[in-house]
C-alpha cells in the first residue's frame, strides 16, 4: 500500500446537505492542493446520537482510504446497493457524488 497523502493544514472546503430517506445529513469535502477530495465529514442525526457516530466512523474510514489513494469509484463500487442500483445508505450518496462530481 502507498503512503499517506499529507494534507496541507490550510484547504478548500465545500459544503452541502442532503436528505436521505427524511433524514438531514450535512457533509464537507477537504481538498489537496490538486483539487481531489482527500476528506469527508457528515454528520446527521442529532449531536451525539448513534446515527451521528456512525457517520463520523464511515467518513473518517472513507477519508483514510482517499489519503492512502483509493479512488472514490472503488469505494462507491463496494458500498451497499439498492436492486435499482442507487445508494442503500447516507455513505452511499456522498460516495456517488464524489464519484458524478
Amino acid at each position: 500500500m502507498s503512503n499517506r497523502v499529507r494534507l496541507p493544514n490550510r484547504r478548500f472546503c465545500e459544503t452541502w446537505d442532503f436528505t436521505f430517506e427524511g433524514m438531514k445529513y450535512t457533509t464537507s469535502y477537504g481538498r489537496d492542493a490538486q483539487g481531489r477530495i482527500r476528506e469527508v465529514f457528515l454528520s446527521g442525526g442529532k449531536a451525539g446520537s448513534l446515527v451521528e457516530r456512525i457517520m463520523c466512523d464511515a467518513s473518517t474510514n472513507v477519508s483514510l482510504q482517499l489519503q492512502y489513494d483509493v479512488k472514490p469509484a472503488e469505494i462507491a463500487h463496494s458500498s451497499i446497493r439498492n436492486p435499482d442500483g442507487s445508494p442503500a445508505s447516507p455513505i452511499g450518496v456522498v460516495l456517488d457524488d464524489m464519484v458524478m462530481g
